[in-house]
């Protein structure tokens, strides 16, 4: 049944498939660049207007997938300064992934083309901060996928939350480069997965060692 859910978005996405395509490193690339100018109000604000919503009517293609929290705070097309129709985003408490997320993952990858795939952590997650506190009635299906990266960190130096929001981000990271499609395509170089901090107060996106 999911293949042939793939197959059918695949025949209205033709046009995004033949595109030309960002390399990972370029696509990275872009987002760094997006990040600094908003960190320094620098706007470009590209692909905005009523022109590129008309040419997005029947086809997009993103150039990279963002997971990200959905904190009010973190808006990724702003912090990245990107317009309609560039970033792929799946936005949820914590930026975790379950098997919905993944499928929307493998979407814009497999069958839309994004070439670069950023979990995106962030300062002072409400989500993590309430599993590393123990508050977790009524949301416990997102505290039972964070608790494992809260566990690795929990002897680490430093600041416990930030060091639980960067492990967290990593373990999403990690999980879906083991995922079959991304494991592929990154095996063939056409992809990257990376996990990324968000500071709040400067609005730089640090991007986290493997």
């Amino acid at each position: 049944m999911k293949s042939l859910f793939y197959i059918a978005l695949a025949v209205c996405a033709c046009t995004a498939q033949i595109n030309a395509l960002l390399p990972p490193d370029q696509a990275l690339q872009r987002l760094i660049e997006g990040n600094t100018r908003y960190t320094k109000d620098q706007f470009v604000s590209p692909d905005r207007t009523q022109e590129r919503r008309s040419e997005l009517v029947s086809t997009q293609t993103p150039f990279a997938v963002i997971v990200g929290c959905s904190d009010s705070r973190v808006t990724p097309e702003i912090i990245f300064d990107q317009g309609i129709g560039d970033l792929f985003v799946v936005r949820v408490a914590g930026n975790v992934v379950a098997p919905v997320e993944l499928d929307s993952v493998e979407y814009a990858v497999g069958v839309l083309g994004a070439s670069f795939v950023l979990v995106l952590g962030h300062e002072n997650c409400g989500a993590v901060k309430a599993v590393l506190n123990d508050q977790t009635k009524d949301i416990e299906a997102l505290a039972n996928l964070i608790e494992p990266a809260i566990a690795k960190a929990k002897d680490a130096p430093g600041d416990p939350l930030e060091n639980a929001v960067k492990a967290n981000a990593k373990s999403v990271a990690d999980y879906l480069k083991s995922t079959t499609l991304l494991r592929k395509k990154i095996q063939g170089g056409t992809v990257q997965v990376k996990a990324g901090y968000y500071n709040l107060k400067s609005g730089k996106v640090d991007i986290l060692p493997e």
